[in-house]
Parts: C-alpha cells; structure tokens; sequence
C-alpha cells in the first residue's frame, strides 16, 4: 500500500471511530447513553470530559428543554434546525440543552439520546432544578475488573506474546482468557 492510500485509510478509519463517540447522561439515579455529532464542539466536550466528569444544575426552559450552563464555552456551528426529544444542542457556546419536546432555533447539535420516547426523555429529567452528571463513555472495551493472583497462570500481552517475567508490570494483560488490568 502506498503512502497516500495508508494516510486516506488513518484518516477515514480515524472519522469512523470518532462518529461513533458517545457521552453518559446521569439523571435521577439513571444513566443513559448519548451518541456525539463530530464536531467542533463535541470534540472539546470529549477533551473537558477527559479531565472528569462535568455536573450541570438544569432547569426547564419553554416547556421542551432543560438547560444548564457548562463551566466553559463550547466552539458553535449553528444552523437553524428543529430539535427533537432526545437531541442535545448547544446554544451561544456554554448553555447545553436537553429537549424533551421539540423547538425551532440556531444551534449546535452535541448529540442524541438513543432508544428513548419524549415521555421517557422528561421522565429521566423529571425535576426542576435536576442534576445531570455528563461523562465520557468507556470505550476501553474492558467490562468489568477482577483482582486475583497470577502467580501460576499463563499471561499473554495484548499481542499475544507469553509473558514470562514476575512480578508484572502495571497494564492490560490476557490471563487465563480473560483481559485483566494488574496494577501495582
């Protein structure tokens, strides 16, 4: 393969995943996942998120929306569209909107809560003010951490090759098929 078709693959390989980003949404003791729009601001959501989790106080606004004010501002891109329940919009760069119901205006879309009626959609924001606690989406692949000793089972590296040495270094490892992560 040559160089410029290697470069194309990274760059449309790199698009794909990225549209497949999401963000969690905790609200009233439930957690729900939200599929990310790739742009400009959903990228500088990711890179806020990656230093921690962000909690909004949100309030309804119209009948159709909460609101809340994100600690910093977002870059826009807004074109006049109409939101649905379920959408997650950014309006003048800091305000994150999550619509339960449905409004004509300029915004940025963040996002879209999946697999959930309106009804649904309010129930989960059902307060007012509610605390909704927004996190990025794990994307290790890793579902659940085991601790146990691996004195005497076999362990693999993550590609594939036996790993003799003891103690083990802290990182991701097949033992006994099962990915495990060892830390000192």
């Amino acid at each position: 393969m040559n160089k410029l078709a290697f470069l194309l693959v990274l760059i449309m390989t790199t698009f794909a995943a990225r549209s497949q980003e999401a963000i969690l949404l905790t609200a009233n003791g439930k957690t729900v996942k939200a599929t990310l729009e790739n742009n400009a601001a959903t990228a500088r959501l990711l890179e806020m998120l990656g230093r921690g989790p962000i909690t909004l106080s949100m309030t309804d606004n119209g009948g159709f929306e909460k609101i809340g004010n994100l600690p910093e501002r977002l870059p826009t891109s807004d074109v006049y569209q109409t939101a649905q329940a379920g959408d997650i919009m950014l309006y003048i760069g800091n305000v994150f909107c999550i619509f339960y119901g449905s409004n004509s205006w300029e915004y940025t879309k963040i996002g879209h809560i999946e697999g959930m009626s309106a009804a649904e959609v309010k129930t989960f924001l059902s307060g007012s003010p509610v605390t909704v606690a927004i996190s990025a989406a794990d994307v290790s692949g890793i579902d659940t951490v085991t601790a146990e000793t691996v004195d005497a089972k076999r362990v693999y590296d993550l590609t594939g090759k036996l790993v003799t040495n003891r103690p083990l270094a802290t990182g991701l490892y097949i033992i006994d098929g099962k990915k495990m992560f060892v830390s000192k």
